[in-house]
């Protein structure tokens, strides 16, 4: 009783009588109309369908089967591990090469109804067989840097050569993934490191490639 009585003497329940009554006009006053277009949605847009006009003018050039899609998910706090795009088993797809102007992404591990994951080649936990000239070794990440290992110090490479995938294991074979930028001699001289100039930014990109079939 001292509670009401302390709520009647301070107005308080018409406080709240006139805020139960106004809850509507002040939501309908405070909407926005998802048929209105403000200047930040208009941006928004204008940015998306820019980043379409630029994706639809890539020429793919491999001899495969491919899956035009877009990026449903990328953790902004963990976005070079993996991706979520549109289709999965729906499409037929299984553990596919992902590309985005014909370069490498990465490989879907994991794939749902209508939807797939995609294990970046810049997760830590990635590992991929690739070339360069006629020279085997494995790309990982490594102090948030890609490199290429397990090469031998008598192996011809220089900067500026191609990096592809080699097609051993699970991997499709000629899929580019950059260029060579540095080369380092560890393990007593007797293996080259190999530091990959990779240009591409998962953070900048929104649709991409699937190659479905063996090149």
């Amino acid at each position: 009783m001292k509670v009401i009585k302390y709520l009647w003497q301070n107005n308080a329940f018409l406080f709240l009588f006139i805020i139960f009554i106004l809850k509507e006009p002040i939501y309908q006053l405070f909407k926005i109309d998802d048929n209105i277009y403000t200047p930040m949605r208009c941006q928004f847009l204008e940015d998306d369908y820019n980043k379409l006009l630029e994706f639809s003018e890539i020429n793919v050039i491999y001899e495969s089967e491919y899956f035009n899609t877009y990026i449903i998910y990328k953790d902004i706090y963990n976005y070079m591990n993996e991706i979520t795009i549109r289709g999965g088993k729906d499409k037929g797809l299984t553990n596919d090469p992902v590309i985005y102007d014909n370069t490498l992404i990465g490989f879907i591990y994991k794939t749902n109804k209508n939807t797939s994951i995609v294990k970046l080649i810049t997760n830590k936990d990635s590992k991929v067989s690739v070339k360069i000239n006629n020279e085997i070794g494995v790309l990982e990440m490594q102090n948030n840097e890609l490199i290429v290992s397990n090469i031998s110090n008598f192996s011809n490479i220089t900067i500026g050569d191609n990096i592809y995938t080699s097609g051993l294991g699970y991997t499709k074979e000629n899929i580019y993934i950059g260029t060579v930028k540095n080369i380092e001699l560890k393990n007593k001289e007797i293996e080259k490191i190999i530091k990959v100039d990779y240009k591409l930014n998962i953070k900048d990109i929104d649709y991409v490639n699937v190659l479905k079939d063996n090149l």
